[in-house]
């Protein structure tokens, strides 16, 4: 459905940058449509990124969550954090049983204090509401992958 929504939009939102390029003398290339349209189209995959906007979000999305939760800690910026939440996502992008959950510190001072987070990025996996791991700072894309295999077995273990 989310695609069938993205689709209609992307028409019109060439349309409305080409009108911008018109207006400044230049044209928008028939190319630049067809990739907008790719990348609208493609933006399903995101339904795994949960935006934490306050404590009364988090409490509804990751401590009462049935799944378990990587909670990123970032800024906007913060360069690692630019890598780390794409890296995450992909890797979680074929598991069901996880869920990403991401926090501006700048506007949710509240967690920041709560969590103790002192630098970013700052990632915390919940399971029935406790923080299970954690890790600050950029990793390799194996620590992520072991700790989204251990959040797994023990999904796994508990069903």
């Amino acid at each position: 459905m989310l695609k069938i929504a993205a689709e209609g939009i992307a028409p019109r939102l060439a349309a409305c940058c080409s009108i911008g390029a018109k207006s400044s003398g230049q044209r928008m290339a028939p190319q630049a449509a067809k990739g907008t349209q790719k990348y609208l189209s493609q933006s399903q995959h995101l339904h795994k990124k949960l935006v934490i906007k306050d404590h009364y979000e988090f409490d509804q999305k990751v401590i009462n969550s049935d799944n378990p939760v990587i909670v990123n800690f970032h800024a906007e910026w913060c360069d690692p954090c630019k890598i780390l939440t794409p890296k995450m996502l992909e890797l979680l992008e074929n598991s069901n049983e996880i869920d990403l959950a991401v926090i501006d510190v700048e506007t949710n001072l509240e967690l920041v204090e709560t969590f103790e987070v002192k630098a970013v990025p700052a990632v915390l996996a919940f399971r029935n509401g406790v923080v299970v791991d954690k890790f600050i700072g950029l990793v390799d894309a194996n620590s992520i992958e072991t700790l989204i295999d251990k959040l797994k077995r023990k999904q796994q273990q508990k069903q």
